[in-house]
């Protein structure tokens, strides 16, 4: 990648989203300074929702603002990031609004939407959670609690197609399960690189529980201040879109999108990301059923995850047990390596494995040479800080090295100081397994000139895009790199 590309994907990776000063027009916005309750700043399209321009607003008491009342404030928590819904606070000529009261850094936000018609279908949200209460157990339990939650959002949603889209450790997604017609065509098993949803958007997705954008063409509104500084719309439902993100809508064909993240042990999972080829608004009724049935998901998912690993590492814990004893019946632990070479190899389920003390090393099965164990053996003493390293492309870490590359592509290192020998090494080590990465599309954004200056352009096929990759090792799972830092404790014991 050239430094040119990077520093346009820098730039893309650093737009200020919640400084956008506009939001969309399915609703409207006020900002009350958090000391005083005065008015700062409304969006354009206020007269619409409440019968007074922006103008009027700015500078005002929050009194002036019927419906909401200074006492409501007292129920919203004072960190920010908190949320009040407030239904039907007023009724207006064009209809009856809702509020949401929002916390921002220094700020109150208050965003207003047409509330759901009177006798709108009423949401079957216990009917729709009762598939999802069950923790899944087994591999094809685990697929039908995916379908169960996607098959309750179309229910709710009414979207095109619903896709449920799993973060890799890199951030690029694949779509791991998908409802949708068959008109439509299908995402299932296509993968997305990272720059399709940049870390900033993924930091917001983890203070916001929804987003959505209900038409696509829609032209953003302005919000207007008594001062220039421009709000801070982190939390904002009503945020607008980055114009990229539409271009990328647009390329997609469709026109409405809605997305719910699946957090799980407080990190950014996947997400529930939902298609519609027309404009269709979500009323924030309906946004919040999808919230619910989503943490009720992630619960289930959750627990799938802490048993499956419970149950691995009593394994891993039973193995790595064995085969400490079965060193430690020799004066001389590198002795015993050859011996037990197959058990530590397969703790791991690895091809190759190493142990050093000192300047002795031992290599069993498919390792690197003696020159290759050099090289990393100094570079994990000498430059690595922590006590774990993992790597499914060693290529990253040793550029050019054949002594290394052509046997080698993963490892995993572990290293313990004892007062005795010093410092100890273990690595595993896994052949390349050259593998099809299957992408939407070409995954290099393209790069577009316009009156002289170099942009990214969001690509414009999502057709099916096979990549070739070598170089690289079976990916070391979660679950293995635990296993990976418990050998290491026992070895601190043991040592």
């Amino acid at each position: 990648m050239s430094i040119e590309f990077q520093k346009l994907l820098s730039g893309c990776e650093s737009e200020q989203l919640h400084l956008s000063a506009a939001i969309q027009p399915f609703g409207a916005l006020l900002c009350l300074d958090s000391a005083t309750l005065r008015i700062t700043h409304a969006s354009a399209n206020i007269e619409t929702f409440l019968g007074k321009s922006a103008e009027d607003l700015l500078g005002q008491p929050m009194d002036v603002l019927h419906g909401l009342k200074r006492s409501d404030l007292h129920k919203l928590p004072t960190e920010a990031g908190h949320s009040l819904q407030l239904s039907r606070i007023v009724k207006v000529a064009s209809g009856v609004i809702d509020a949401v009261v929002i916390r921002s850094t220094d700020a109150l936000l208050i965003e207003l939407e047409y509330s759901d018609q009177e006798g709108a279908e009423a949401i079957p949200l216990q009917q729709l959670q009762r598939p999802l209460l069950t923790s899944p157990f087994a591999d094809d339990e685990v697929l039908r609690h995916h379908n169960s939650l996607l098959a309750a959002f179309r229910t709710v949603t009414g979207y095109d197609r619903v896709m449920l889209y799993q973060f890799h450790e890199d951030w690029s997604g694949e779509v791991i399960a998908e409802a949708t017609s068959p008109a439509l065509g299908s995402y299932l098993g296509l993968h997305f690189p990272a720059s399709d949803i940049p870390e900033i958007a993924r930091n917001l997705y983890m203070l916001n529980p929804t987003r959505l954008i209900p038409d696509i063409t829609a032209v953003a509104v302005p919000i207007l201040g008594s001062s220039a500084n421009p709000p801070d719309l982190t939390w904002s439902n009503l945020r607008s879109v980055s114009p990229i993100h539409l271009q990328y809508l647009e390329n997609m064909g469709i026109g409405a999108s809605f997305s719910v993240p699946i957090r799980i042990a407080n990190k950014l999972w996947g997400l529930v990301a939902c298609h519609h080829l027309k404009p269709r608004m979500l009323s924030h009724d309906r946004r919040q059923t999808c919230v619910s049935l989503t943490n009720t998901y992630a619960l289930g998912l959750s627990s799938h995850f802490a048993s499956r690993r419970l149950q691995l590492l009593d394994s891993f814990e039973r193995r790595i047990d064995r085969i400490m004893g079965e060193l430690t019946q020799h004066d001389d632990p590198l002795n015993g390596i050859e011996e037990n070479a197959d058990l530590l190899m397969d703790v791991l389920n690895a091809q190759g494995f190493a142990m050093a003390m000192d300047d002795e090393v031992v290599i069993a099965g498919e390792g690197p040479d003696m020159e290759g164990m050099s090289l990393i053996d100094a570079w994990f003493l000498n430059e690595y800080q922590e006590g774990v390293a993992s790597t499914n492309h060693l290529e990253s870490l040793f550029p050019g090295q054949l002594a290394i590359l052509a046997v080698v592509s993963g490892m995993i290192a572990i290293k313990a100081r004892s007062s005795r020998s010093g410092w100890v090494r273990f690595y595993w080590f896994r052949s390349e397994e050259p593998h099809e990465v299957v992408w939407a599309g070409n995954p290099n954004k393209p790069v577009v000139e316009n009156a002289g200056a170099i942009t990214l352009s969001p690509r414009r096929s999502f057709e099916r895009w096979v990549e070739i990759k070598s170089g690289y090792s079976r990916p070391w799972s979660d679950t293995e790199k635990m296993t990976a830092a418990k050998f290491r404790n026992t070895l601190l014991r043991w040592l």
